[in-house]
């Protein structure tokens, strides 16, 4: 066992990531995490349609630890922790099919779980990295089947891609090139075997859809799946927004960026600085070695389609990331695609993947796992508890992040007295007087650092000044004071 995991030592690049990612188990859940964990605990919405299998299988997984004291959200969390390693697993196979070294392989494994893109969705309860492990599958499955042309890899791929729609309709873009692919063979039984096996996408989605409202039309179906665009709950794009966000985003997917950093620099300046001297080093040994690369010639028929399937498959992620305003979840498998491209156009590329894996593994485990592992660096959960505490009303920022924490906590999501500033009528606001409530509000006097989050608010937020809050400003006054890392979060109460 030893001396196989010694020639095969990307083996424990994978354990050492695993058990890195465990160590740092979100302590700052987002706000979807949370929902996640609601519904999978409590089986409210337990089928959503943009993601429909992804809290159920919480709920099965959850229900051997209900009597136990294990934190539902940590299980969660540790779940897709294991499918990140099994992220891993995959790429591994889908390299050692090229005949490449072992040095290269554990090189593009380093590089791969180095992307702070890929980490924090890793320690979290977010639905992405299962669709991730699901499109690698189809990665791997379409990649054999250009080369031995058989039919159990269509079934396979497409059984990898209908499952990953499941978990996430991101997938949907995987199964759109496997699709292509598969047309292009010219061999329409295996057109056909794709098809029915896909089949799997719309009777899941219609099964849940007539046993949640005992009936099934083409309307409600269409209703149900495009759910979020509907309502709005996706972004869709805004000019403004789309170079700015999707260029954060896009860094993002590999070093941390957010305000917070500044923080952490000067809690720990001298570490910081070391830090920052080491991702330069390495940085730069990354771009050097980059003008060292020499091209493959890519002479297989089989490699030049699978090539071109995984630039398509590049260009539709990240295009649908730019539609949705720089959506960062939907570049998770943006480093994995630039991998396996790399791969195949150049020589020896270990040096660049050593060089820009430890410039993004020093600055994320100092910046990004450690803050997001080990400290608080937001208010979320002190205010949730004092939403849950207080017989008030809540005017909050985000109104929808704290919900969700309320409603995981207390395992009911029917929250009463949390309000959008938006949703604050002059009428409302006279009401609340009028019964002698006490009114609370976040929008007054809270040092927030920059993130990208906060740049999207500021510019699809205009708040009028004839809102009632803004308006009676004079009459709020602090009565709460939260500090976390990089901001200080303050909560008004209004007094006439």
């Amino acid at each position: 066992m030893i001396r196989y995991l010694l020639r095969n030592y990307s083996w424990i690049i994978i354990i050492f990531f695993g058990l890195l990612y465990f160590i740092f188990l979100s302590n700052n859940p987002t706000s979807d995490s949370y929902s996640n964990a609601f519904s999978s605990i409590t089986q409210e919405e337990l089928f959503r349609p943009h993601h429909l299998l992804y809290s159920a299988l919480g709920y099965l997984i959850y229900l051997p630890f209900q009597s136990t004291s294990i934190e539902p959200i940590r299980l969660f969390q540790a779940v897709n922790v294991i499918f990140a390693m099994a992220c891993f697993v995959v790429i591994r196979i889908i390299l050692l099919r090229l005949h490449i070294k072992e040095s290269i392989i554990a090189a593009s494994i380093f590089f791969l779980g180095s992307c702070f893109g890929f980490q924090r969705f890793a320690i979290d309860n977010e639905c992405y990295i299962i669709s991730l492990f699901f499109s690698l599958l189809s990665i791997n499955f379409i990649q054999t089947f250009l080369i031995k042309n058989k039919p159990y890899k269509a079934i396979m791929c497409a059984l990898a891609c209908s499952i990953g729609c499941l978990f996430h309709q991101i997938v949907i873009f995987t199964w759109l090139c496997c699709f292509v692919v598969i047309i292009f063979n010219k061999k329409w039984k295996y057109v056909l075997y794709f098809s029915l096996i896909s089949l799997i996408i719309p009777i899941s989605y219609s099964l849940v859809i007539f046993f949640q409202q005992d009936s099934l039309s083409v309307n409600s179906l269409m209703s149900f799946v495009l759910n979020d665009y509907i309502n709005q709950n996706a972004e869709m794009p805004i000019l403004k927004n789309v170079v700015l966000l999707s260029s954060i985003s896009f860094l993002r997917t590999f070093f941390q960026v957010h305000g917070y950093i500044v923080n952490v620099f000067l809690l720990h300046p001298i570490i910081g600085t070391l830090i920052v001297l080491v991702t330069l080093v390495f940085s730069t040994l990354g771009i050097v070695s980059l003008f060292k690369l020499k091209k493959n010639k890519i002479t297989l028929f089989h490699e030049r389609r699978f090539l071109r399937f995984s630039w398509w498959l590049l260009i539709y992620n990240l295009a649908f990331a730019v539609f949705s305003n720089g959506n960062a979840e939907f570049m998770v498998i943006i480093p994995f695609l630039i991998l396996i491209l790399s791969i195949y156009y150049f020589e020896n590329i270990r040096w660049p993947l050593y060089g820009f894996g430890f410039a993004m593994y020093a600055w994320n485990i100092f910046f990004a796992l450690t803050p997001i592992g080990l400290l608080n660096i937001n208010s979320n959960e002190e205010i949730a508890n004092l939403v849950q505490k207080e017989d008030a009303v809540f005017v909050l920022k985000d109104k929808v992040a704290i919900d969700n924490i309320v409603a995981y906590n207390q395992k009911n999501q029917n929250i009463k007295n949390t309000f959008k500033i938006s949703e604050v009528s002059p009428q409302q606001f006279e009401n609340w007087i009028k019964e002698n409530k006490t009114i609370y509000t976040d929008y007054f006097g809270s040092k927030e650092s920059l993130s990208r989050a906060n740049i999207a608010e500021s510019k699809n937020n205009n708040i009028s000044p004839n809102n009632p809050i803004i308006k009676n400003k004079e009459h709020f006054t602090p009565k709460y004071k939260f500090t976390s890392l990089g901001q200080e979060k303050e909560i008004w109460s209004y007094s006439d």
